[in-house]
């Protein structure tokens, strides 16, 4: 019978009651053994009811006592649970569930899951499972811990998830299917910790396989992240991984970001990268600035950092655990105090805490069994040995025994005001909160293991150590042992095999670095140096040179002799185009021309500030001479000064409702690159110029018939090609002998010219409209910073707009990049009338079907063009429809083209398989042209493009300099070596 040991009070008794102070409880070797067998009956309680009752469940109802799938349907909680059991030493059960899932795990399913949670919970799960199987007892296979049947587990899985990196900017989609890859339609929005929460799993996993591509699509995810923080350092909430656009702009360390910054501080470590460090503290002191109020840390928008939720959330009590990590423990201290008072307050953490009230957030009340709180206490107690978390822990072990425990498991807190239950117990329950329990009062668990001893561990090629830590956790308190990733990583790339060492010796370094070095003494002449007449005479020639060659190049090529021939050139209906072709080549020219001179034309860097903005409204009419005056002035200010890339997608000046009618790629145009203000202005009234014709001319709802239909889209397209001074100069001229038809295809035309024209005047206006340059810039004012409302002073009058002086006509080729979007949309529906003729006609030429089905098409009436496009338009919803539901797996889709006609019956030159192959040829040309078609994913591809990107992000040491001058290597290598012979 063990010995009940009562705590002892470090104070006295009597004089501390009267003065009011509060006693600390102090925890002897054997009570914390007692707690920590107290957590092992906890858990094991758990967890035999999810075996009992649920164990080919997801998770159990500990209400109902049964089961029920959650995150995809494979047993999670065994999964997750694992590592659990060998930390608590429960070595036979780990066996046992090791066995279970080689023999019966199968991932190869047609389920779709959250990528975040199956790469945390499930390859996590996995690999520290494998990670611990030498100190379980499992026999290990020839090779561990580089090989073994739960790695490969964990490696099918993380490759199953790849598919979801595949994006434009490579942060990953959070849904993804086991067997088919991203599922269609799926939306392009996540939250941001599916972001950044990769790097412990994806790199463990790479580092264990010595494949490089897990680890390096994470950190490219990471990387891409990082670039889309706002101009003050913060991240939104939820961001598309395709575009880059925050979606949801409140920024804090809770739900929706919180691993994030844990993993870039863990996988510093695990990874042995720095430069995650470097982005934690750059990330943290926007935090400390932006967040903290008083040890709180509340939400903000993620642009101005103005306080937007005064809440505390249950998930953000992970941030003391790693502020102990990095050292920070004061802060950290004090944050969890905060938090340990909200949880004495209820018993419980509730989801959201109203800071300002004082109390829990209404519907927001419920505890799901978190374990992050008791998280940050066992960190914390491991760096300050603080034994007020012991009494935490203490408490938070009471409560819940008391107050969540059911026959069968332990419940959700639906409320924390009235301690109702919810039938849900969470895998993370026996994941995280039961170990980080036990791990608190278990001070000599392997898992604490700081690096100071291991195990020799015999490979065919070498020695290493492994079981010596540390132990970096993933966010689902999955431990990876540090000592395992550097020997297997070291194993899996042995870069000294094949080299001769001699050759590496220090005498042989050192000679040939002397030899090189004098080398480069001898023959090296400082270029910037006044005196070195050499050099700049050198180039002088040079360039000399290559003007003489140039113009003898010209010489020659006027005295070559030249004939003028006289080619009459003709079009597809045999109709002379020689002056087609001369205008066609004008404007390819004028284009050239045009895309030269904006290259030439680049922007210079220069950062518009707030300071600018101030200066740039306090202008006044009176200060001008003249209309043109006042607009030179606005004209210079705009293309003056410039936004980043990160400015101009932090500030969200593009307007979304754009994307509607033009589509994504307005909105990639917009923030691809650095642009001066008045290039962002006149890109915006592009946008809104096209809309307005395209709205204007109705090209979205324009309906009829086949001929009729081309027939307008023709005279739009040939207007839009057509400049404006020539459509004016055709409007002035009369039709001599007028008819009918001519009359109606006249007034037509004139109609599509007239909303043209208008639209381009409009533009035209537009780009002198100061007061719209002016409302332009206000917009960006408010969207920097935190003022109020702006009061502009317009410094042209409506009426001094459309002055001749004031307004410049465009260029050809600036009217056709004008309506560049106008124009594709004309270009798709023309092509898109034609298949249906091009169909007509096919349907009218194919011989007529046997049998019933010819009679029944006997009986039927023509169908016309109109019919045609119509039954088209049915039947390519319906093929979408039919796609979207298919499994499209390649051997499946081949086995039923080969089975096809057998299942017919038909003969190759039957009318039904005609008629078919017809519809078949229509539809794919008209899916072509409208949607996406999906891209079999390919690892290699992916690879090569996450290498790319993750190219800029490449440590590079930066050369030393000596005033204007590269400073020579051998100046340092031979300081040191004279002094230091014998260093090498």
């Amino acid at each position: 019978m063990q010995q009940q040991m009562t705590p002892i009070l470090t104070c006295a008794v009597l004089l501390l009651l009267a003065a009011g102070a509060n006693c600390q409880k102090q925890y002897s070797k054997a009570r914390k053994l007692e707690l920590r067998e107290d957590v092992r009956r906890m858990f094991q309680h758990a967890y035999e009811g999810y075996l009992r009752h649920a164990s080919n469940y997801d998770e159990l109802r500990p209400l109902t006592c049964d089961g029920h799938d959650t995150w995809g349907s494979y047993s999670l909680t065994l999964i997750d649970a694992l590592d659990t059991l060998a930390a608590m030493g429960n070595f036979t059960e780990f066996q046992r569930v090791t066995r279970l899932l080689e023999e019966k795990m199968n991932f190869d399913r047609d389920i779709n899951v959250s990528v975040f949670e199956t790469n945390i919970r499930i390859v996590g799960g996995l690999l520290s499972a494998h990670l611990l199987s030498k100190r379980a007892g499992i026999e290990l296979e020839q090779g561990w811990p580089c090989k073994g049947p739960l790695l490969r587990l964990a490696e099918d899985v993380a490759r199953r998830l790849l598919p979801a990196f595949d994006t434009n900017t490579g942060m990953p989609y959070g849904t993804v299917n086991l067997r088919y890859g991203v599922p269609k339609g799926e939306t392009s929005v996540t939250c941001t910790a599916g972001v950044g929460t990769f790097l412990i799993e994806f790199g463990t996993l790479s580092r264990l396989t010595g494949n490089s591509i897990y680890e390096e699509v994470a950190l490219q995810a990471v990387h891409a992240l990082w670039a889309y923080r706002s101009p003050i350092g913060l991240f939104g909430n939820h961001i598309d991984v395709q575009s880059g656009r925050w979606t949801a702009l409140d920024s804090g360390i809770g739900a929706g970001v919180d691993s994030l910054f844990e993993y870039l501080v863990k996988a510093s470590v695990l990874l042995n990268r720095p430069e995650l460090l470097d982005m934690f503290h750059e990330a943290r002191a926007a935090i400390d600035k932006y967040m903290r109020k008083e040890d709180w840390y509340v939400w903000v928008g993620m642009n101005k950092g103005h306080v937007t939720l005064p809440v505390f959330q249950s998930l953000e009590a992970f941030w003391p655990g790693i502020l102990s990590i990095i050292g920070d423990t004061e802060p950290a201290l004090r944050t969890i105090s905060r938090y340990i008072g909200v949880w004495k307050k209820y018993g419980f953490l509730p989801e959201f805490y109203n800071i300002a009230a004082g109390e829990a957030s209404p519907n927001r009340e419920v505890y799901p069994l978190r374990p992050e709180l008791i998280e940050s206490a066992m960190y914390l107690y491991r760096a300050t040995g603080n034994e007020y978390l012991l009494e935490l822990g203490e408490h938070m072990l009471e409560t819940l025994e008391f107050s969540a425990k059911t026959k069968c498991g332990y419940a959700t807190i639906r409320n924390v005001v009235t301690h109702e239950k919810e039938n849900r117990m969470e895998s993370f329950f026996l994941a995280e909160t039961s170990k980080y329990l036990y791990l608190l009062f278990d001070e000599d668990n392997f898992l604490h293991n700081d690096g100071s001893g291991g195990d020799l561990l015999s490979t065919e090629d070498d020695v290493c150590v492994v079981q010596a830590g540390a132990y970096i956790f993933n966010t689902e308190a999955h431990p990876m042992d540090m000592s395992a990733l550097h020997c297997c990583h070291a194993h899996k790339e042995d870069i000294y095999a094949s080299l001769d060492l001699q050759r590496f010796s220090p005498r042989e370094i050192f000679k040939r670095s002397r030899e090189r070095q004098v080398a480069v003494q001898d023959q090296w002449v400082p270029q910037c140096h006044p005196e070195n007449y050499d050099y700049y005479y050198k180039e002088q020639d040079n360039v000399q040179a290559k003007e003489t060659g140039r113009e003898q190049g010209r010489e020659q090529a006027g005295a070559t002799t030249t004939m003028a021939v006289d080619i009459e050139v003709f079009d597809e209906f045999q109709q002379p185009a020689g002056d087609l072709l001369v205008s066609n080549f004008e404007r390819i020219r004028e284009e050239r021309e045009l895309n030269e001179s904006l290259q030439r034309s680049e922007v210079p860097r220069n950062q518009l500030t707030v300071s600018d903005l101030d200066e740039f409204f306090a202008q006044r009419r009176e200060n001008f001479g003249s209309a043109s005056e006042a607009l030179k002035y606005v004209l210079a200010f705009m293309g003056n000064y410039t936004m980043d890339v990160a400015f101009i997608r932090g500030l969200q000046l593009y307007n979304a409702n754009i994307s509607s009618v033009l589509g994504t790629g307005a909105q990639k145009e917009y923030e691809s690159r650095m642009r001066s203000l008045w290039q962002l202005y006149e890109l915006e009234q592009q946008y809104v110029a096209n809309i307005r014709l395209i709205q204007g001319l109705g090209l979205l709802t324009f309906q009829a018939a086949g001929d009729q239909m081309r027939s307008y889209l023709a005279e739009v397209l040939d207007s839009l090609d057509r400049p404006a001074h020539l459509v004016k100069q055709e409007q002035d001229v009369p039709d001599l002998q007028p008819t009918s038809a001519a009359n109606a295809s006249s007034s037509q035309l004139d109609n599509i010219r007239e909303i043209i024209l208008k639209a381009r005047h409009t533009y035209a206006i537009a780009l002198v409209n100061t007061t719209a340059m002016q409302e332009f810039a206000i917009r960006i004012y408010l969207s920097g910073t935190s003022e109020g409302g702006v009061r502009i002073n317009p410094l042209l009058e409506p009426a001094e707009l459309s002055r001749d002086e004031l307004m410049r006509p465009l260029k050809l080729a600036e009217e056709r990049t004008l309506f560049s979007y106008t124009r594709r949309i004309v270009d798709f529906r023309k092509r898109m009338a034609e298949t249906v003729d091009r169909l007509q006609t096919l349907m009218q030429d194919s011989p007529p079907a046997k049998g019933k089905e010819a009679a029944g098409d006997a009986q039927a009436p023509k169908a016309d063009a109109t019919t045609v496009y119509a039954q088209t338009e049915a039947k390519v919803v319906q093929a979408k429809v039919q796609q979207h539901d298919k499994k499209l797996d390649s051997r499946q889709s081949t086995q039923m083209q080969k089975e096809k006609p057998t299942e017919e019956g038909s003969g190759l030159g039957s009318g039904q398989e005609e008629s078919g192959s017809v519809w078949s040829q229509f539809v794919q040309t008209i899916l072509r042209k409208t949607t996406v078609q999906r891209v079999k994913f390919d690892e290699a591809v992916l690879l090569e493009k996450t290498r790319k990107a993750l190219e800029k992000h490449a440590h590079k040491e930066q050369p030393h300099h000596l005033f204007a001058c590269h400073r020579p290597e051998y100046i340092e290598g031979f300081a040191y070596r004279d002094f230091y012979p014998e260093a090498l």
